[in-house]
């Protein structure tokens, strides 16, 4: 993990955050920009109001986040400071929404969330965050008795190390982190069958499950490149050998890829 990279993951998120609050109320409901649950998906202005409130969450969030890039060995903080509040605001942002729409009565006792079909997503999605998970975690059980006590963590721009952790330390905050994509997938999976309003597709032209399976298909990408990640840490605690940062970028960038032709697919079909 290189320090410009984490400065460049924070302005995408700031830009991010920008094009949801400006961009995504111009163009209205779309599979790619915006707060995309079925809420906004059913009503133009839940879709409008959401995404700029939202969009100031990620604005303020980003801006925030920013000086803790600054503090020494800052991963840590940047983490904490990353994923708490955005786990914490985006139920924040579904209720907001959901009671937006029931203020204009597009939601009635009749037609309550709780009342559609649940969303099964079938045994490979369902499946898919757990085995990649435990892959990780395979991997760092069978390389463990191999690495040193004293590992780097942490590289700067030319790919000298700069941060080091034990390795009993470093193993067991990197399984906790690398937790957050499953678990993250398995909270949708059980909105999706419990409470599937949060991810029907509204009027958009998507099969029901295809946002929830896109999610999932994002989170196993992020366990993905987390693998990839720990692999290039422990070849440079073995054979002090640095995977070059352009491979990350490239990797990706290509899987990111997959979730977006996925969408495209399905509302083209």
């Amino acid at each position: 993990m290189v320090d410009w990279l984490i400065l460049l993951i924070n302005i995408i998120y700031l830009l991010t955050g920008i094009l949801e609050y400006y961009l995504a109320p111009k163009i209205g409901p779309n599979p790619y920009l915006g707060f995309k649950i079925g809420y906004t998906f059913a009503d133009r202005e839940v879709w409008d109001k959401t995404n700029r409130l939202m969009g100031k969450f990620s604005i303020v969030h980003s801006l925030i986040l920013f000086p803790s890039i600054l503090i020494p060995n800052f991963l840590i903080y940047y983490l904490i400071l990353f994923i708490i509040p955005l786990v914490a605001f985006i139920p924040f942002g579904i209720r907001y929404a959901a009671i937006q729409l029931e203020k204009k009565g597009a939601i009635s006792e009749n037609v309550s969330p709780k009342r559609l079909e649940g969303i099964n997503v079938g045994k490979f999605w369902s499946l898919s965050p757990i085995v990649l998970y435990l892959l990780l975690i395979a991997f760092e059980f069978i390389t463990y008795p191999s690495l040193p006590d004293v590992i780097a963590v942490h590289f700067d721009a030319a790919g000298n190390p700069n941060g080091w952790s034990s390795r009993g330390s470093f193993i067991l905050s990197y399984s906790l982190f690398a937790l957050f994509a499953p678990a993250f997938s398995y909270l949708f999976i059980f909105l999706g069958k419990k409470y599937p309003m949060y991810i029907h597709p509204g009027k958009m032209r998507f099969p029901r499950d295809a946002f929830l399976k896109t999610t999932i298909l994002s989170m196993d990408i992020t366990t993905i490149t987390l693998i990839f990640v720990y692999f290039s840490i422990y070849i440079y605690a073995v054979k002090k050998f640095v995977v070059p940062l352009s491979w990350y970028i490239i990797v990706t960038v290509i899987l990111i890829i997959f979730p977006l032709g996925y969408l495209l697919y399905k509302w083209r079909r």
